[in-house]
């Protein structure tokens, strides 16, 4: 078993003095023998503050320098990142860090913010801060120490190595526990699936969320373990994305597809810029067949889908997705079965028919367990078989055709996004009688998270205006709104979702404007 800092120390020493980090901000950059002396250091700075092995600590930061740094340094103590979206409001993120029970944190700047961590923090529990300083902060600068006489211990491939979080039928996010003996086949699988080969020629551009399993692992990871170079983006523009591939001659993506989108649609898009681009992943969320042809067409890279999840990293791909987009196939480390929709995962449905999509929870990819959360847990691992909650269709040669959810969870710009989590606070509109909050495919997005709103005596863009003045993220709120007369029911006050849609559809085909409010610009 290889630790991540132990995929990343290796390339240090095949190759010490390539480089390894290139900042998007600063004047910086890291060869791979200055990366690892960078990390021992700030290492031991946190173990001089009291962060040891097994302890959590959490980073609520973009995908920026200090955040690559601090990972590989919390792994290298054996230590447990525990990853926080940093677009969640304060309260969320407090409220992971409790539940987390976390020991030490890293944030951006933001006072409050920094008041309401270092309130749920142990006494002295350090907090650092990446950017101006604030009272409740150390600068994560001054978390240097001398590494020379540190010792660091080989922890058990069944110990807690990560925390990353994905959304919950609450709403609040769910940690999702990784061990040690992940990092290793979680880097692996985008050599045998993938086709991305080891070697110095790699040049990524590292546009996801560190605090997403494809950024981290399929991107930052998979990039230094396998001797490439990793430039950073720190907040994902797509008129810079495209910029970033030409001057860098980036070589390997790996991104949700409406990042894709935006690039093709930057002023400064070409084919040409992208030329140097020799392997393109998509995957969590769904992609526009037009988009996926055109890219196609104008990159010379080859295209391929990945589906995953956050539990499980990658468990079918498809090596040819134009035509066929949809279609997927079990790949190494995976094995899958479809069966009836919270049936008995012993028994598979015929081909041709529809069922959800389980996977094969004894391999080294598939997470542990939900942090502090055991029946959720059970609910999703049954007889060593983890429930995705995904409907494919089965094909007679074993492949999958993936329909949708069994949930609700709408996937907006790489998000997990639940309705429960925004309903309330449309509902709390004293103008609002009804709401349901859906998914509706869109090429910027993947899905536009759409409100459909009974209402009186309001406007729809006060209604917008209404929610963006809540603590809602930005990520979260609609991106369309449209206003009906009633929200279709079945007699179990379930919302008929299907139903709804087409009522969405014919109103956007309308094109009313005292009904339809279009946000989504895509």
């Amino acid at each position: 078993m290889q630790t991540a800092f132990d995929l990343v120390w290796m390339s240090a020493e095949r190759n010490p003095k390539q480089v390894a980090l290139v900042d998007d901000l600063l004047d910086r950059k890291l060869s791979y023998s200055q990366l690892i002396l960078e990390v021992d250091r700030i290492a031991a700075g946190l173990r001089n503050r009291g962060i040891k092995s097994g302890d959590r600590f959490a980073t609520v930061l973009p995908g920026n320098f200090e955040h690559c740094l601090f990972l590989l340094a919390l792994q290298r103590i054996n230590a447990v990142p525990t990853l926080i979206n940093f677009r969640l409001g304060d309260k969320d993120i407090q409220k992971l860090m409790e539940l987390g029970k976390v020991r030490g944190a890293i944030i951006l700047s933001n006072s409050d913010l920094a008041r309401n961590v270092k309130s749920v923090l142990p006494d002295g529990g350090p907090l650092f801060v990446v950017g101006e300083p604030c009272s409740e902060c150390e600068d994560w600068s001054k978390c240097k120490a001398d590494p020379s006489s540190e010792v660091f211990n080989t922890p058990k491939p069944e110990d807690e190595a990560f925390i990353f979080y994905t959304s919950g039928t609450t709403g609040l996010p769910k940690g999702v526990v990784l061990t040690h003996s992940c990092s290793e086949p979680r880097v692996i699988w985008l050599c045998t699936q993938a086709g991305l080969r080891h070697g110095v020629h790699n040049r990524t551009l590292g546009f996801m969320p560190l605090s997403h399993v494809i950024g981290f692992f399929g991107v930052f990871l998979a990039t230094l373990a396998l001797n490439g170079t990793y430039y950073i983006m720190t907040a994902f523009d797509p008129d810079a994305a495209v910029d970033m591939v030409k001057k860098h001659q980036i070589t390997y993506m790996f991104a949700v597809p409406q990042l894709y989108y935006a690039m093709s649609i930057s002023p400064n898009y070409s084919s040409k810029n992208m030329e140097t681009v020799q392997l393109a992943l998509y995957g969590g969320g769904q992609i526009d067949s037009k988009l996926l042809e055109r890219i196609d067409r104008e990159w010379s890279a080859t295209i391929r889908h990945i589906y995953g999840t956050t539990e499980t990293m990658c468990s079918l791909y498809n090596p040819e997705p134009v035509g066929q987009h949809t279609r997927l196939r079990p790949g190494f480390y995976s094995r899958v079965r479809v069966i009836d929709v919270g049936g008995d995962v012993t028994g598979e449905v015929s081909v041709g028919e529809e069922g959800e999509l389980i996977v094969d929870a004894r391999v080294d990819t598939i997470f542990k367990e939900y942090l502090e959360m055991p029946l959720a847990t059970k609910e999703k691992i049954t007889d060593g078989w983890y429930r995705t909650g995904d409907l494919c269709r089965l094909l007679a040669d074993g492949d999958v055709d993936l329909i949708g959810r069994t949930d609700d969870i709408i996937r907006s710009g790489g998000e997990n996004i639940h309705p429960s989590e925004i309903e309330p606070i449309i509902l709390s509109h004293p103008a609002v009688s009804d709401v349901s909050v859906l998914g509706i495919p869109s090429s910027r997005w993947g899905e536009a998270v759409t409100a459909c709103v009974v209402a009186n005596s309001i406007s729809i863009k006060e209604l917008h205006s209404f929610v963006s003045d809540t603590d809602l993220p930005s990520f979260k709120r609609p991106k369309i709104y449209c206003v009906i007369d009633k929200i279709p029911r079945n007699a179990a006050n379930k919302v008929l979702r299907k139903d709804l849609e087409i009522q969405v559809d014919e109103i956007m085909a309308e094109g009313n404007e005292n009904l339809f409010l279009k946000l989504d610009k895509s």
